[in-house]
């Protein structure tokens, strides 16, 4: 076996089965799906189970939390390389054929990382994201990579596990990528073969200032607690913070919470000036100085 794909589903009923779909119509077929439901309560595994596809491992947790559900997909995965896809997400059928191909030629590296576009799901406004220029450094800045381009060594991926904080949710995948990426040599390949598609019930779409507080408090803690990270990169943790608080204040400023915002926005400057030259500043600035 190859690949390895966790994908961790919550009431996704009317959507998992497209993402399913995609990953069945893949050109390369030396893999295994290893499906972890974090305790749905609709009919996610009446709907799974309609597939009887024998390469779809099932398996229902209770509900911990998505870093918890790709945990224990790892732990489940029987593949040479553990890649995600969400369960919201899709991929291109070359999705897994370009993986092979770039893994092949690079000598069975211990990570790499293709590219994306996200969008509407009609692909009417599909975007393609832009990788970093230099890792790990560019990672404490923002995320530009996401789990659905991520193909890493299995030995490697049960030894690193995501972090289960229930705090850190949704910021769970930064923190993973930032220490892996100080460990280990990423592999970039800018081949877009995943869509992640735009749509209201999308996780991170969801603002409540109070735990994204609590988020970015949990983000940086994990960091600093870093045996690498807490020592060797100490300096850029603030960068990390004052991402956080950029996109704190930019919900803020789309709410016209213009007193918040201006504060968060504020604390973003202080701790890392160059905030000031991101795409993100402009929408701060447009949405808390106009009426």
């Amino acid at each position: 076996m190859f690949f390895s794909i966790v994908i961790p589903t919550y009431n996704r009923e009317k959507i998992v089965l497209n993402a399913l779909r995609s990953i069945t119509a893949q050109t390369f077929s030396d893999f295994e799906i290893i499906l972890v439901d974090d305790g749905s309560t609709d009919a996610t595994e009446e709907v799974i189970k309609t597939l009887n596809d024998p390469k779809i491992r099932y398996y229902k947790t209770e509900n911990f939390g998505v870093a918890h559900a790709r945990n224990y997909g790892i732990k489940k995965a029987s593949g040479s390389y553990v890649t995600f896809l969400d369960s919201d997400d899709l991929l291109e059928n070359f999705h897994f054929q370009t993986a092979f191909n770039f893994i092949s030629e690079n000598n069975s590296p211990e990570i790499i990382h293709l590219n994306f576009k996200w969008g509407y799901e009609n692909r009417s406004n599909a975007k393609e994201n832009k990788l970093p220029a230099k890792l790990p450094d560019n990672l404490f800045m923002s995320c530009s990579l996401h789990v659905n381009c991520l193909f890493i060594r299995a030995d490697i991926a049960k030894a690193n596990l995501f972090n289960e904080s229930k705090e850190l949710m949704f910021a769970e995948d930064w923190d993973y990528f930032m220490k892996l990426s100080v460990r280990y040599k990423i592999l970039l390949k800018n081949k877009c073969s995943a869509y992640l598609i735009d749509h209201e019930d999308r996780n991170m779409r969801n603002f409540e200032k109070e735990r994204w507080i609590l988020k970015k408090n949990a983000l940086i803690k994990s960091l600093g607690e870093d045996k690498i990270i807490g020592k060797e990169y100490k300096n850029q943790i603030k960068k990390v913070e004052a991402h956080m608080d950029s996109l704190i204040a930019v919900n803020l400023a789309f709410r016209k919470q213009r007193k918040e915002g201006f504060y968060f926005f504020a604390r973003a400057i202080f701790n890392s000036p160059s905030e000031i030259f991101t795409r993100r500043t402009g929408a701060i600035l447009k949405h808390l100085l106009t009426v």
